[in-house]
């Protein structure tokens, strides 16, 4: 028995050694062929951080220009933009992605173009077609740029991040500059609340809008008080309250076409919360803003019954620029 132990100790460690030299015969340096992706070498000194956040509604591409970063590529690949720029045309530069999760280079081909590529909702390298197709970054090499976009369907909350990186071509990769984008998508124009509608025929709870104040200057681009003398109805202005429909919550779809049917800026709502008129079938709430007062008040039909609760989307938007808009989520429960 203990002849059999020794035997089998002795081969686990002649084994183990074996097995040691693979791995140093794998992760030693060496030129790479076409179908390796090389280690990365981890630098600090080497990477560039860009958060880029896109706004749904107001979807705008990111433009990092390389120029701006002019002293990394001389510190770390002994090169200036041009001379980068002129190396990815000879191929004396790579252009790759880089797989964090593996701490490699991923040399995968490039799927927007022949400058970039496509990624879906995990971040993943993807291509046209693929249903969860949300990013892009690509060179725009004219301008000396690298462009980060995010497609139009894009909703919000998707996070996730891109590495891509610049290297002198060689034995290995280890002259690079690398940039990270931490990609997010937001939607700071909704506000979501809770009210309680009292009891009796025609009560309402008043939203109180100053309580909102930056942000509706934050989305709509002016202050309070001009947001409110700027109204549609008024004077020629140019804001205009409409209701907006969220049976799809990842796509809302704005009601630009019902004229007002009740107190201006405001509407008569049924039971499904389409805009209807005072006493057709159903109506339920009306959606008021009073600018005076500077409150969006909610209100109940006569006669409905306590415990009922609905769910109702308010929005404001500037009719002459679609970027300036926001929303009141309101879920609104009958006393």
């Amino acid at each position: 028995m203990k002849k059999i132990n020794i035997y089998f100790l002795i081969t686990c460690f002649l084994i183990g050694l074996y097995s040691c030299e693979d791995y140093d015969d794998f992760s030693s340096k060496h030129v790479y062929t076409a179908d390796e992706n090389p280690y990365l070498r981890v630098d600090g000194d080497a990477t560039i951080t860009t958060e880029t956040e896109f706004e749904v509604g107001r979807f705008e591409a990111y433009t990092i220009p390389l120029e701006d970063y002019a002293e990394v590529f001389e510190s770390q690949m002994g090169m200036t933009v041009d001379e980068v720029i002129s190396g990815l045309n000879n191929g004396s530069v790579l252009f790759y992605n880089i797989n964090l999760s593996k701490n490699v280079w991923n040399k995968a081909a490039k799927t927007k173009g022949s400058t970039g590529w496509y990624y879906n909702t995990s971040g993943v390298i993807s291509s046209e077609g693929d249903e969860r197709l949300t990013a892009s970054v690509e060179i725009d090499t004219n301008s000396k740029s690298l462009i980060v976009d995010v497609m139009d369907d894009a909703t919000a909350g998707t996070v996730f991040q891109v590495n891509v990186g610049f290297a002198v071509d060689g034995p290995d990769y280890d002259n690079y500059v690398r940039f990270v984008f931490n990609v997010s998508v937001t939607d700071p124009s909704i506000i979501i609340t809770s009210i309680s509608i009292p009891t009796g025929d025609y009560a309402s709870f008043g939203i109180d809008l100053t309580q909102y104040a930056d942000i509706i200057e934050y989305n709509i681009g002016m202050p309070l008080d001009d947001f409110v003398n700027s109204f549609d109805h008024n004077d020629g202005g140019t804001m205009h309250m409409n209701m907006v429909d969220i049976t799809d919550a990842a796509n809302p779809i704005w009601d630009l076409t019902s004229d007002y049917t009740a107190n201006p800026p405001g509407y008569w709502l049924d039971d499904q919360m389409k805009v209807c008129f005072w006493g057709d079938a159903g109506f339920s709430l009306y959606a008021e803003t009073n600018l005076n007062d500077k409150v969006l008040y909610i209100g109940r039909a006569p006669e409905l019954a306590s415990g009922l609760e609905f769910n109702l989307c308010v929005g404001y938007r500037d009719t002459t620029d679609d970027t300036k808009f926001f929303r009141f989520i309101i879920n609104a429960k009958l006393e």
